[in-house]
């Protein structure tokens, strides 16, 4: 061979991969330069395109982005909370260079026919099924819809009804006890130190919905608990992570679809390299829960399959849990209406997360209100003393806490004013009209309108926390907490002109309303209750100089300003009532 012929073969083999390298990199530039392209037309056509709801009055958005980022402020719940005052019942969202117009209704006739008339026409968004979907490995009650949904409902409802859910009173009796003597004890020990009650109460919940809810318990009152401390730190830090992923979600729904299963649990460990601490997080959390309700559930379908319902009578909740209740009723359906066994732990998955984030954050809600109104304490504690009294010491069941008016009317009203979950959101699967309780005006006419026209397609943001604080429903003091309003009334009664609303609960929009309303709503207000009850009667909660500011995310989450870093907290003073003899 030449010593020429040898170059040439030498310095075509040792130029491929330079040759390739550079055709990749051409490749990418190439790439990279269509979708800037992409995204400057689509800029420009979000400028010069008309949209659909132009006529409608709306917040303008803080960027190009659109109405995303305002949505999901942490700092600004006061664009929920003011919308219907700022724009009406009816609000246009004005999307950016990523997302075209959506709607805000807190219209109660018009969410009438979003939640009840037409729900089928107005589904359960793919973020959100795709997001539950993903935290609750499967298609549990949150992430189907038509028939499947109305076959895991029809299993589920039953076990949420009052007749079983008061069978748990003796149950959260015991947990609320125990945090009380635990409570009791560290005051005794320190005097006058400040007391972070929503780390007591997030432990309370946890087991009240974790005993009473699946039937296991974390040992959450035991600081020295490692399974509580797992599994909380993952209850505590999925929602506020996937609240940071919203650009993300629109694609979960398609993503938990993929198969096969290796290759998508494959792609999915990835996310722990990612240099997103908020995605790193969302997926740390979703390892930590599945695997432990998975393994509650296996446990207890082997004992169930071995003995019968009476088999789980040794489980931390005596075999009363709503889970064994649903296994029963699982056993006794047909065969065509049974659910899988991995869609009843999806089902377990979304009661533990549904319950414990919700009700310690509505309970620390309550005690902090208490903590600004001290003669608000005075009021309730002398109710409950009195009922106590009439009993002898002996605990309040299920009926008689929902007796006490003022408990009630208090409850009914930090939970209106306060509703744990601000807003949720529906995609619209048809062209259709949404008819108006309260007219708005054009924008540009100032003619009023009384019926919307909705395209298919169009996001619709359901305002739970704005509805609850509508001027037109509630009243110019709509915004003031005022238990008083709920004395004495029945609940359509509470508002202006007894305007009703579709929602399940005393005619506000806290459990939503319609066939995909909250089923855990009695459950929720037991929790609350019998601690409240076990509670008021032993201690005294005064505020401290700390300012908690209560941050947007999925859920409301209490903050010390200041110390945001330190992660949510309740600050407040706790001392002991002096007993007579």
């Amino acid at each position: 061979m030449s010593f020429s012929r040898f170059a040439a073969m030498t310095s075509t083999s040792m130029s491929l991969p330079v040759v390739n390298r550079l055709r990749d990199i051409g490749l990418v530039k190439i790439t990279l330069f269509g979708l800037l392209i992409v995204a400057i037309l689509k800029f420009i056509k979000s400028l010069t395109a008309r949209s659909p709801y132009a006529h409608l009055p709306g917040p303008k958005p803080s960027s190009m982005l659109g109405y995303l980022l305002d949505m999901h402020n942490p700092d600004d719940v006061d664009f929920h909370f003011k919308m219907t005052e700022r724009h009406g019942h009816v609000a246009r969202l004005k999307g950016g260079i990523v997302g075209s117009d959506g709607l805000y209704i807190s219209d109660p006739l018009a969410l009438h026919t979003i939640l009840v008339r037409n729900q089928g026409i107005f589904r359960e968004s793919t973020e959100f099924s795709g997001l539950f979907g993903v935290i609750h490995h499967g298609d549990g009650l949150a992430s189907v819809w038509g028939h499947e949904h109305k076959k895991q409902r029809q299993l589920m409802n039953p076990v949420f009804t009052a007749a079983h859910v008061s069978k748990l009173s003796p149950l959260f009796h015991r947990i609320a006890t125990e945090l009380r003597d635990r409570l009791a004890a560290e005051i005794k020990a320190a005097p006058g130190a400040t007391i972070d009650i929503l780390d007591r109460l997030t432990r309370t919940a946890l087991e009240l919905i974790s005993q009473g809810g699946i039937g296991h318990t974390f040992n959450s009152f035991d600081k020295n608990s490692k399974e509580f401390v797992e599994f909380h730190e993952a209850l505590k830090d999925v929602l506020p992570a996937a609240s940071q992923l919203f650009f993300l979600l629109p694609f979960l729904e398609s993503w938990r679809k993929i198969e096969p299963m290796w290759f998508r649990r494959g792609i999915a460990n990835m996310a722990y390299f990612v240099p997103w601490s908020a995605l790193r997080t969302f997926k740390k959390s979703v390892d930590t829960m599945h695997p432990v309700c998975a393994q509650v559930f296996h446990e207890k379908k082997a004992a169930f399959d071995e003995g019968g319902i009476a088999a789980l009578a040794n489980t931390a909740s005596g075999g009363r849990d709503l889970t064994t209740l649903l296994m029963q009723a699982n056993v006794d359906a047909d065969e065509e209406d049974r659910m899988a066994d991995e869609i009843v732990i999806a089902n377990m998955s979304s009661i533990v997360l549904g319950g414990q984030e919700t009700t310690s954050g509505a309970m620390s809600r309550l005690l902090d209100l208490m903590t600004l109104t001290p003669s608000l304490q005075e009021w309730l504690r002398e109710e409950i003393v009195e009922a106590l009294a009439k009993k002898n010491g002996e605990p309040l069941d299920f009926y008689e806490l929902n007796a006490l008016p003022r408990l009630d009317a208090t409850c009914r009203e930090a939970l209106r004013l306060f509703a744990p979950v601000t807003f949720v959101w529906r995609q619209t699967m048809q062209d259709t009209v949404l008819p108006l309780q309260f007219p708005i005006k054009d924008v540009h006419t100032g003619k009023e309108i009384r019926e919307i026209f909705v395209q298919k397609g169009t996001p619709v943001y359901i305002g739970l926390g704005a509805t609850n604080r509508s001027t037109a429903l509630w009243g110019e003091d709509a915004a003031e907490f005022k238990p008083e309003r709920w004395m004495g009334h029945h609940a359509h009664e509470s508002t202006v002109e007894q305007i009703k609303t579709p929602g399940i609960f005393s005619n506000m929009m806290t459990f939503l309303g319609g066939g995909r309303g909250c089923p855990g709503m009695k459950f929720a207000l037991l929790e609350i209750k019998t601690v409240m009850s076990v509670l008021l009667p032993k201690f005294h909660f005064e505020k401290t100089k700390d300012i908690v500011d209560w941050r947007l995310g999925i859920t409301l989450s209490p903050y010390v300003r200041g110390k945001e870093a330190e992660g949510p907290q309740v600050p407040m003073k706790v001392s002991l009532i002096e007993q007579k003899n």
